[in-house]
């Protein structure tokens, strides 16, 4: 195990870029170490759970591999049911 970490296996100086492939190309994640081993991360310049980073890591890995663009796009909004305002000319 330890000489895995001393192969760079364990330990990645930039934890977006597992195998040399960029999940993080607007740079809106941080990922930083601390002292008593735990770590802080956030996204977009909030600070979320470990588990929402590994989450968001994972949707964007899953993204890469469809061979879209890691981070999306856009947030979709839902508007609710029921007749639209749209101008509907007819």
């Amino acid at each position: 195990m330890l000489k895995a970490l001393k192969l760079g296996m364990g330990i990645n100086n930039n934890p977006h870029k597992p195998f040399g492939i960029d999940l993080d190309p607007n740079n809106d994640l941080t990922h930083t170490p601390l002292p008593d081993g735990d770590v802080q991360v956030t996204h977009k310049g909030e600070k979320i759970r470990y588990m929402q980073y590994i989450d968001e890591m994972e949707e964007r890995a899953t993204r890469k591999g469809e061979g879209k663009n890691p981070v999306k796009a856009s947030v979709g909004y839902f508007s609710g049911f029921g007749k639209g305002t749209l101008n509907n000319n007819k």
